[in-house]
């Protein structure tokens, strides 16, 4: 009698991203996420550089196979940071008239230049059935994907910015098996401007793990918040739209006698606004997070340039509406159609809105309900998952060997 199968083991899933581990970054955190939500289905390994920091790609953690939530980790040395003068490549590329030679100098300057990772794909790579990769913009990305383009895919974080318009990011867009947006503007704008249709691609984005509960008053409590407050949560730095949201805020308060304070969470980049309506809490917990979403009148997310919000599905998953700038098409056009945010263009309309949720509760709640039914419907990991598990395969089923 024969004996019993020996169970099949799980298929190969290598992630490429430009960092790993306990680093502040939207793509970067949405790699380690989605890593251990895949774990329970794939034999996952990552591959990544030594940086922390990406404005400089200092090499400042060891080179070679570390484990992180249990998954192996393979660090190779930066062999080139961040030009010194990097915004003049960055110019010369963006100009009218550049060559090809001006947009490789511009990514070689933007870095992490790292040869030992494409060699490593060149050597390993089709040991692995899949091989996901995160950002578009990156050198990790340019040069490693063309090296297994048959068992690709791309999660780009494309937004409607300069440097996906220079020719070099074509291929990047071209090659792969499939490609896994974000949202469906980040989708449209893509094919809009490459024409890659006959890439198979799906909207899959991030999950979300909200608690069945939070404890606003246990925030404010820590936090000795008193009255209604807005939430900014994230980098505060200026490329994340601080410095803006801080000429707004002060232009709106020096007009209204409406009690309200800014609370700013997250790791702090450039001065914070001095003024008495403005709190720094640091960085703060999960169950702070959770607290502060549930307690605040809205989260403001001031950033212009994304692919996705983690801060609005995290905000809209705990009832709270978001209020955005009308200028970014991808969180403007979600609040949109998920009936849960408010765009603003001048610090008159951010005040307007802001005393509207403030003294009508019930519009501010009825927003919150629409973006938690959004959020139900589109970006929970069960949906994810399911998601990548079928692109996964698709691509495995392309390069299956064919029967004779």
């Amino acid at each position: 009698m024969r004996g019993a199968e020996p169970p099949a083991s799980p298929p190969s899933l290598l992630v490429v991203v430009q960092r790993y581990g306990d680093v502040a970054g939207g793509a970067e955190a949405h790699a380690r996420m989605l890593v251990n939500k895949l774990k329970p289905h794939f034999d996952v390994e990552v591959a990544t550089t030594t940086a922390l920091d990406y404005w400089t790609w200092e090499n400042a953690l060891t080179a070679g196979t570390q484990w992180v939530d249990g998954v192996a980790v393979h660090r190779f040395p930066v062999a080139r940071t961040r030009a010194r003068f990097f915004h003049s490549y960055e110019r010369r590329a963006f100009a009218g008239g550049h060559s090809l030679e001006d947009e490789l100098a511009f990514l070689d300057a933007q870095g992490p230049v790292t040869p030992e990772l494409t060699e490593f794909l060149h050597r390993r790579g089709r040991e692995y059935e899949c091989v996901l990769f995160f950002t578009y913009i990156y050198w990790t990305t340019v040069f490693g994907l063309p090296v297994v383009p048959e068992r690709a895919v791309l999660v780009p974080t494309a937004h409607d910015e300069p440097a996906i318009g220079l020719s070099m990011y074509r291929r990047v867009f071209h090659l792969p098996r499939a490609i896994a947006f974000n949202t469906l503007e980040e989708r449209a704008m893509v094919q809009r401007r490459f024409a890659d249709q006959r890439v198979p691609s799906e909207v899959v984005g991030v999950g979300v793990d909200a608690p069945a509960s939070a404890r606003p008053d246990r925030f404010r409590e820590k936090h000795g918040i008193e009255g209604p407050f807005f939430l900014y949560l994230g980098r505060i730095v200026q490329s994340k739209g601080v410095d803006a949201l801080f000429d707004l805020w002060s232009r709106w308060r020096k007009a209204t006698a409406t009690p309200a304070t800014l609370v700013l969470a997250g790791h702090q980049e450039m001065p914070i606004l001095d003024r008495a309506d403005v709190r720094y809490v640091g960085q703060i917990s999960d169950e702070d997070k959770w607290d502060a979403y549930a307690g605040c009148a809205a989260a403001l997310v001031p950033e212009a340039l994304q692919s996705l919000s983690l801060v609005a599905l995290e905000a809209w998953s705990m009832g709270t509406p978001v209020v955005c700038p009308a200028s970014s098409n991808v969180l403007a056009s979600m609040s949109r159609r998920a009936g849960a945010g408010l765009p603003y263009r001048t610090s008159e309309e951010l005040g307007e809105i802001c005393e509207l949720l403030i003294d009508k509760p019930g519009v501010r709640d009825a927003l919150g309900r629409a973006g938690r039914d959004f959020v139900a419907r589109t970006y929970t990991w069960p949906v994810v998952v399911e998601k990548y598990l079928d692109i996964f395969a698709e691509v495995r089923a392309r390069n299956a060997p064919r029967a004779a």
